[in-house]
C-alpha cells in the first residue's frame, strides 16, 4: 500500500500506479498548464483517477469577527474566493486532461509526460475527475454550489473527452465512497 497525504488528505492507494505531474520534469517544461495532484490507475476497472486535493476548511473569514467590517465587503470577498476557487479547479482539471489526452493522441512531447507514469492507458480507460476537499464545516452545501458550477462549467469538456465522473466532493464523502481516501 502506498500513502501520500497533502491538505489533511490521505489517499491510501493499494499499489504504485500513480505519479503527480508536479514532480514530472515534462510538465514543469510547460509554462501556465497547472496540474491536478495525482493520477492514479486502478488496473482491475481500467480507471484513471485525476485527483485535485484541497483544505479549504470552512466557509468562514477572519473579518467576520471584527464588527467594524461591513458585512457587504465580506459578502464580496466571499464570492471572489468562489470565483477564484471554481476558476483554479477547472483550469487544473481541462490542463491535466489536456496533459492524458496528448498522451492518448501520442503526439510527440507527450512521451515527456508519459515517461513518468508507472501505467499506460488506452482510449478505452475510464477517466474520473475528483476534487477532494478537506471540509471541517458541518455545513457542506458550500461544496455542493461548487461542485454544480464545475460540473456546469467542466460539462463541454466532459463531453469531448467521455469523461463520466468530474466532480466536487468533501474529504468525508469521498472517504465514503472510495475506501482508499481518509
Amino acid at each position: 500500500m502506498t500513502q501520500l497525504t497533502e491538505s489533511n488528505i490521505t489517499l491510501n492507494f493499494p499499489d504504485n500506479n500513480f505519479f503527480r505531474f508536479e514532480k514530472c520534469a515534462g510538465h514543469k517544461r510547460l509554462s501556465h498548464i497547472k496540474e491536478m495532484d495525482v493520477c492514479w490507475y486502478e488496473q482491475k476497472s481500467d480507471t484513471l483517477y485525476i485527483i485535485e486535493l484541497k483544505n479549504w476548511e470552512n466557509n468562514t473569514l477572519i473579518e467576520e469577527s471584527d464588527p467594524n467590517y461591513p458585512i457587504d465587503k465580506v459578502n464580496q470577498i466571499k464570492i471572489n474566493i468562489s470565483k477564484y476557487r471554481l476558476e483554479e479547479l477547472w483550469k487544473k482539471s481541462l490542463d491535466s486532461v489536456c496533459m492524458i489526452m496528448s498522451i492518448l493522441l501520442g503526439k510527440p512531447y507527450s512521451n515527456q509526460i508519459q515517461e513518468c507514469s508507472p501505467f499506460s492507458i488506452t482510449p478505452s480507460t475510464k477517466i474520473r475527475l475528483l476534487s477532494i476537499i478537506n471540509w471541517t464545516d458541518p455545513d457542506s452545501s458550500y461544496i455542493s454550489n461548487i461542485n454544480t458550477e464545475y460540473k456546469s462549467k467542466f460539462s463541454s469538456y466532459a463531453k469531448l473527452f467521455n469523461i463520466e465522473t468530474f466532480l466536487v466532493l468533501t474529504k468525508d464523502k469521498a472517504s465514503k465512497k472510495f475506501d482508499w481516501v481518509s
